[in-house]
């Protein structure tokens, strides 16, 4: 990776095509009529033939729409008009988002051939940079696990593993990761609730961001409230609450600028290169504090943060994060998804979760996020500037594991992810930028965790990684 985030890729790769390019490259050739956005889109588009099918990343491709967009883009170009940052960048979508006139599934029969007319407002922002859709990504169905499988696409493979032992990418939003890891998308959007977009980010070698709550709209999420052609984040669940829309990349220049231009418009955006990352107080932990970590990984976070000039995390808040998490979610009653089908209408997995759906009551709701409350603050008085902590317990794991030995015990997927829950629950942004490898070659990412809407902050201690 070059010293201003950008990776090293050269604008057309080794077979003669625009896959290879980053976003800043492709766009700045189509805005100075270097290259076409119809050749950028087309070469996306074969490589995708190619190599999906054997991937199960893309599950619905807008070739149609996508040449279309290219085509008027180039028109417009060619008549002097103005481009857009991201002008003719390919660009993918988890499939629980909405895409006006794409067809948009959660993974679900439920939704099987439902098209939205509205496109989320992220989608939206990307588009009016001059973004060119080619397809929405796998994930599990309305994204309830960590592992990107359903019973309608099928498991999403890890572009980095190997055929004689093929790797998850993670999830939920790993058909996305494996998308944009393979060079069939430039960059996408994911989600994150309990570590959506940094886990598969850390499986797959990429760089992804989950923004502080309200840094980016999080409408246009199956499910939520359904109100016309929207579907509207709801604020009293904690699915609405802590679940943001966030960005994917493989280097972090095109992150920050697909974050930029999705950043809901009244906020206030600093450039992460006046970030004096030599005067913030940079803190380290080598996992949330309950479940273990596997040392190799430890040994790439502990070297990160040796770089970095980290101390060690001495607080205690860290460790209540993953049971909070927990404890949250479980008073979730999901009728957000019940709204949408019957019982035969879903999965076995989403089944079974609206069979065991929360009851809680009032009171016990009102404490659990008076007690989130009480948490946030005491962790912000502990970490300093910046914390940085490993993105999960493991690397990427075998394609049909759903146990992960670390040590003496065996994980299931959400203690493997305490690290990325424990700061969902704080609402805090969090990085992920890879840094290492495990001892079998999968990539190794660090979570570089700032304060709320201090998301600059924490791409700035990125990029100097």
């Amino acid at each position: 990776m070059a010293a201003d985030g950008r990776s090293s890729t050269l604008d057309v790769d080794d077979t003669g095509t625009w896959t290879g390019a980053d976003a800043h490259s492709i766009a700045t050739k189509v805005r100075r009529r270097e290259v076409t956005a119809r050749r950028v889109v087309e070469d996306h588009l074969a490589l995708i033939a190619d190599r999906n099918p054997r991937l199960t990343a893309i599950v619905t491709v807008a070739a149609d729409r996508a040449l279309a967009e290219a085509d008027d883009l180039d028109r417009r170009l060619d008549s002097g008009g103005a481009a857009g940052p991201l002008a003719g960048v390919p660009f993918t979508v988890k499939d629980i988002v909405a895409t006006a006139g794409v067809r948009t599934t959660a993974a679900s029969w439920a939704l099987s051939e439902h098209v939205p007319a509205v496109d989320a407002p992220a989608v939206a922002a990307l588009r009016a940079a001059g973004a060119i859709l080619v397809g929405k990504t796998n994930t599990p169905e309305f994204g309830t696990s960590g592992l990107t499988d359903n019973e309608l696409f099928g498991p999403t493979v890890n572009p980095l593993g190997s055929p004689e032992t093929p790797r998850s990418p993670g999830g939920s939003s790993g058909g996305e990761a494996a998308a944009i890891a393979s060079g069939m998308s430039v960059l996408g959007l994911g989600t994150d609730f309990g570590g959506s977009v940094r886990w598969p980010a850390h499986c797959t070698g990429l760089c992804s961001i989950r923004p502080t709550p309200g840094r980016v709209s999080a409408d246009g999420q199956y499910p939520g409230v359904l109100d016309g052609g929207h579907v509207r984040a709801n604020p009293v669940t904690v699915h609405g609450t802590l679940q943001t829309v966030g960005p994917m990349a493989r280097n972090l220049a095109d992150l920050t600028l697909a974050l930029r231009v999705i950043s809901q418009p009244h906020l206030a955006w600093t450039d992460p290169a006046d970030v004096d990352v030599d005067r913030l107080r940079i803190g380290w932990a080598p996992g949330e504090g309950t479940v273990p970590v596997d040392e190799d990984i430890v040994t790439v976070v502990r070297e990160s943060a040796r770089r970095l000039g980290a101390v060690p995390y001495r607080g205690t808040a860290l460790a209540e994060g993953n049971d909070l998490f927990g404890r949250l979610r479980a008073t979730q009653t999901h009728v957000d998804i019940e709204v949408l089908g019957g019982a035969d209408r879903f999965g076995a997995a989403v089944r079974d979760l609206l069979a065991n759906a929360g009851r809680a009551g009032q009171r016990e709701v009102e404490d659990l996020w008076a007690e989130r409350t009480r948490l946030v603050h005491r962790l912000l008085d502990e970490m300093g500037d910046v914390l940085v902590l490993p993105v999960a317990s493991i690397g990427a794991p075998p394609l049909e594991a759903d146990r992960f030995g670390v040590g003496d015990r065996l994980l299931t997927w959400q203690e493997a992810l305490a690290s990325c829950r424990t700061i969902s629950v704080t609402g805090f942004p969090s990085v992920v930028v890879p840094v290492g490898a495990t001892r079998d070659g999968m990539p190794v990412g660090v979570q570089v965790v700032a304060r709320p809407f201090q998301d600059h902050v924490a791409l700035a201690v990125a990029a100097r990684l």
